[in-house]
Order: structure tokens, then sequence, then C-alpha cells
């Protein structure tokens, strides 16, 4: 963000990966398990900047409220999801799998042209950037810890000091952040790779109820997990009553616990097949849980180690979601 007037120029450059999706209706009909991989990977080397350009975009808009910024694009993006699901059902069904990529690469990199076009940074004046440094941790690092960097103006400017990409990922700050991200978020994403099958199999749906319920347990992620969750940071942030220094670390930890409490008595009533409310009532509290995370990851991405650092910041954490993502489905 430094080096660019707004995201807009990292967003439309990548955007046209999107379109490599297309690939994927060319490995359908051929039958290539490799395409359909490459195909994926220059998709999401397509998306990934859209995403984290429009996650920490948004928090510079906000400087008094980064969880609440946060929260507003991971709604938006569950909600997305939601739709985007329902319309790919309905074109598979109706155009075939094939047929279906290309209609979603094209919406996507439509989506994506367009959302990069309205991109612009807000004024980082002095009289915006005052509440930038927030919490007592970006203080924290940006005085004390790199009092010796000569990135002096933009600490002033209210940004914070610029640190290399090495100082970041050699911190015990960032490393534990990493940890806690990759262990907070994996249940959640267990739980989503999984949702079909445990309805189907252990909670006895029928196909249809059970599709039914995947969009709903998405929905309501979003409206009670990831909404209320950064305005509540903002609120306890903003209070004189923290348990961890700030509100958004104290409801990362708390998060955890009541995320470890819930899959404990998960595992016990598991077995009781007829119990179905109270299992449904279970599955939502955790993917809430999984939704408020994500909201608090990127809101800290940029507490923890000051503005300035954050989209390098939470580029690296990203690491650890996707980690998350790929070790728990398998092992859960």
């Amino acid at each position: 963000m430094k080096y660019m007037a707004s995201p807009r120029s990292a967003v439309l450059a990548t955007s046209p990966l999107v379109l490599a999706l297309i690939l994927s209706a060319s490995a359908v009909q051929l039958k290539l398990a490799w395409l359909m991989q490459v195909s994926f990977a220059l998709t999401g080397f397509g998306i990934g900047p859209s995403f984290l350009s429009a996650i920490i975009h948004l928090q510079f808009w906000l400087p008094k409220r980064p969880a609440m910024a946060s929260s507003i694009g991971m709604a938006f993006g569950g909600f997305g999801s939601v739709v985007m699901s329902i319309m790919i059902d309905k074109c598979i069904k109706e155009y075939g799998i094939s047929t279906s990529f290309v209609i979603l690469a094209i919406t996507l990199f439509g989506l994506q042209v367009g959302g990069g076009l309205f991109l612009v940074m807000p004024d980082l004046s002095e009289s915006h950037t005052k509440d930038l440094l927030l919490s007592h941790r970006s203080k924290l690092d940006a005085t004390v810890r790199f009092t010796k960097s000569k990135d002096s103006e933009t600490f002033k400017s209210g940004l914070g000091i610029e640190l290399r990409s090495r100082e970041i990922i050699s911190s015990w700050q960032f490393v534990l952040f990493w940890i806690s991200t990759f262990t907070g978020l994996g249940p959640g994403y267990a739980l989503f790779a999984n949702l079909a099958m445990i309805f189907t199999k252990n909670l006895g749906m029928s196909k249809g109820q059970a599709s039914l319920w995947v969009v709903l347990v998405n929905l309501i992620a979003t409206l009670v997990g990831r909404l209320p969750t950064g305005h509540i940071a903002d609120r306890w942030n903003a209070s004189r009553r923290k348990l961890f220094g700030s509100g958004c670390r104290s409801m990362f930890l708390l998060y955890h616990c009541l995320q470890t409490v819930i899959l404990l008595v998960f595992a016990f009533v598991e077995s009781h097949a007829d119990d179905v409310s109270f299992s449904l009532f279970l599955i939502i509290l955790v993917t809430c849980i999984f939704g408020g995370c994500n909201v608090l990851i990127a809101a800290l991405s940029r507490e923890l180690f000051a503005p300035i650092n954050s989209s390098i910041v939470y580029g690296f954490i990203l690491t650890a979601t996707a980690a998350s993502s790929l070790t728990f489905p398998n092992v859960m």
C-alpha cells in the first residue's frame, strides 16, 4: 500500500487469471486431473489479491473500527458464497458441469474488474490517520521495538513503522499468531468440508435437506458469526476492560476456548443420532466461531504490527488458513 495510490492496480492486474477457471471446463471434458489443479491454482492467484485488498482496504476507511471493517468485508463474502453456490447448483442442473465452469469464470472476472475499478484509498493525511495506531500493541511495536527504523515520517503520519518481511515472520508474535490462526480455523474448515456427509450419514437427512442446511449454516455463520463479532470487538477495544490488551485479542482467545469445549461436547453427543436439534446447534456454533475468527484475524493483522504492515502480515497469515484448510479436513 505504501507504493500504490490504491489496491486497484493489483486487483485489475491479476483479474485476467480468474479466466483460467475456463480450463476446468476442458479438464472435465478431457478427464485431466492435472489441468483441473492448474486451473484452480491460477484462479487462486487471480482471486487472492482481490480478497486481501478488499479486506485490508476497508480498514483504512474505518480507522477507529478495524474489526467492523473486516466483518463487513467477510460478511459480504459469506453472502456471495451463498448466492454463488445456489447459482452454480442451478447452472450444473441446467447446462452441465463444463458450461458452469465457463459461466463462473466470466462472472467472477466481471465482478473482480467491476469492484477493482471502484477501489480507492482514503486520504492518508494526518487528520485521517491519527486513529490508525489505535491499539496498544501497534503503538508499542512502532515506538519501542523498531525505533531504529529510518521510516520515521511514516510513523508520524499514523501508519506506523514499516518492517521487512524477515522481521515480521521471525518475531515470536507472528509465530504465535500463525499457530493460533491454524488451530482456530481448522475445525471450521473440517466441518464445512464434511458438512453434507455429516448431515446425511450422522444426522439422517436426505440429500435435499442436507443441501438446504449447508446453505443455511453458511448464511447463519455470516449473520451471527461475522457481522456481530466486528462490532463487539471494536466496542470492547474502546472500553477500559480488556483481558489481553485489546478487544480483538480477547475475543480471539475466548473463541478458541469456547470452540474446544464445543468440540468435546460434539464428540460426546455424536453417537446419539436421535438428538438432531442439539447436534445442529453445536454445528452452527462452530461455524459462527469460524466466521468470527476470520474477522478477528484480519483485524489483528493490522493491530499487531501497525497499519502499514497490515497487507503483508495478512498475506503471510493466509498461509496459515490455507495450511489449515488442507490439514484439518483430512485429519478430522
